[in-house]
């Protein structure tokens, strides 16, 4: 039996916020308010791999100006993209510290259903203002901003095309 909630825990509380387990696969954090939300892992790495991005904005600080913190909104002036692939590379230095090999379907996950779909839909817009309306992530105007080498580099690394080190 693995230990990913035990994990899932330890490390909320060593960023100093809650981890609070849903019965649904998507994650989501509310930094401003100090919680995180993501799947219940049980043995699922997906879950697992959902749970340390949601840490990862966290620990990067990625809030979201939601009401009454509006002015909180280090997510979308970083990046949307910069702020998502900085909580995937969380997530990926956490399997790498755990000596866990990322199984394919997790890295499929993590490309195609995840961060892909920050890229796909910052290619649509083509520069328009955006909102996030999951998530009560409404409430900011956003202008997506362009993929970097950064963000081709945890492409990379998700798909296990290049290492941490390069």
């Amino acid at each position: 039996m693995n230990d990913y909630r035990k994990y899932l825990c330890s490390l909320a509380a060593d960023l100093d916020c809650e981890f609070r387990f849903t019965d649904h696969l998507h994650g989501m954090m509310y930094v401003e308010f100090g919680y995180v939300e993501g799947p219940e892992p049980y043995e699922s790495q997906i879950c697992f791999a959902v749970g340390l991005h949601e840490l990862g904005h966290v620990h990067h600080g990625h809030t979201q100006g939601r009401p009454p913190m509006g002015h909180l909104r280090h997510y979308f002036d970083n990046g949307v993209l910069r702020s998502e692939a900085e909580a995937w590379e969380f997530a990926l230095d956490h399997f790498d510290l755990r000596n866990e090999t990322v199984e394919d379907e997790t890295r499929s996950f993590m490309w195609n259903t995840c961060l892909n779909s920050y890229y796909s839909t910052a290619l649509s817009a083509s520069g328009s203002t955006c909102y996030l309306w999951n998530g009560d992530r409404h409430h900011i105007p956003f202008v997506y901003d362009e993929p970097t080498e950064f963000f081709w580099k945890i492409k990379g690394q998700i798909l296990g095309e290049v290492s941490a080190a390069a």
